[in-house]
């Protein structure tokens, strides 16, 4: 996948605002499906957080792991993406479940790595540090 041309393509779309013509209601049910079946498919209990505002995600959640760490999952208010945050940390196996279970239901799974590189779009030079900032965070 071309992650770059990936993030590119959603960058017009206005920092700090959603992007016009999304059926939010198709979003959130599918969201919500998806995150009941990845919780049933890792065999964990997923509580998603969907109280977040002024920020460019739909919903996170933690994920619990077998070595007793959390890794953060969000799912992007912009072109129907899903990040884990420091997913080095979570074993290949989990991580491969979810990215298939994601896919399923039309999320787009965007590698940690890929966001923290500094951000190269069309904001005001200064205004974002990473695609992770522009994506996944708080503005």
């Amino acid at each position: 996948m071309d992650y770059q041309a990936l993030l590119h393509r959603h960058d017009h779309e206005i920092y700090g605002e959603f992007p016009p013509g999304v059926d939010w209601r198709n979003v959130l049910q599918r969201m919500q499906r998806c995150v009941e079946e990845l919780a049933a498919v890792l065999g964990v209990d997923l509580e998603p957080d969907w109280s977040a505002q002024d920020a460019n995600f739909w919903c996170e959640m933690w994920l619990p792991l077998e070595s007793g760490e959390m890794a953060l999952i969000r799912f992007s208010s912009f072109g129907d993406m899903v990040a884990v945050i420091e997913d080095d940390t979570v074993p290949n196996r989990v991580l491969d479940q979810a990215q298939q279970v994601f896919a399923q239901h039309g999320f787009v799974y965007v590698p940690y790595a890929v966001l923290d590189a500094p951000y190269t779009g069309c904001a005001p030079a200064g205004t974002i540090a990473t695609w992770w900032d522009r994506f996944f965070d708080y503005y």
